[in-house]
């Protein structure tokens, strides 16, 4: 067999699309009023590689906008790849910076419930950063988690890390 015919056996010629962000849609709010000229970037890591960074800078009501992004890449064919893609879109204002989404999506296909969240990342400045998971439709034994200075009303629950904790002191 040749080495042509061994990797498409394998999939390692053909490319897949990847779906590392839905589209974004937000507003930035400081004391509940509008943040003109806040600096909203996004970096996106497929398998441990930034392949897209962008930004843009939030209008006069504070809004902001960033489109979905969908890469071809032959990693997925590979049997050993780690299909994971690490997003995080942060504001600069005032020269502070603010988490309003840090998340890890496994695979390589759009969840509507990141789409859900994504479509709604409107943030306080003067709100705290804080970790927290949402509902995994697909397999509810599973759930997604983030972390955000961002809320929302509906599946969105908050949970804290304990630091101070020694869990391992009798060992």
């Amino acid at each position: 067999m040749n080495t042509e015919a061994q990797a498409t056996m394998f999939g390692l010629i053909k490319k897949y699309s990847v779906h590392m962000c839905s589209e974004v849609k937000g507003i930035i709010t400081l004391n509940g009023n509008p943040v003109e000229g806040a600096l909203i970037n996004r970096t996106l890591e497929f398998a441990h590689k930034v392949e897209k960074e962008d930004q843009v800078i939030t209008a006069p009501d504070g809004s902001f906008y960033l489109p979905e992004v969908v890469i071809e890449s032959k990693i997925p064919g590979d049997m050993f790849s780690h299909e994971v893609t690490y997003q995080t879109i942060t504001a600069v204002y005032a020269d502070k910076k603010y988490k309003l989404w840090g998340s890890k999506l496994s695979g390589i296909s759009e969840p509507s419930e990141y789409k859900q969240k994504l479509s709604s990342l409107n943030a306080d400045l003067d709100s705290t950063e804080v970790n927290f998971v949402f509902p995994n439709h697909e397999n509810p034994n599973l759930e997604f988690d983030g972390s955000s200075i961002c809320r929302w009303e509906h599946d969105f629950e908050i949970y804290e890390i304990e630091d101070s904790e020694d869990y391992f002191k009798d060992f």
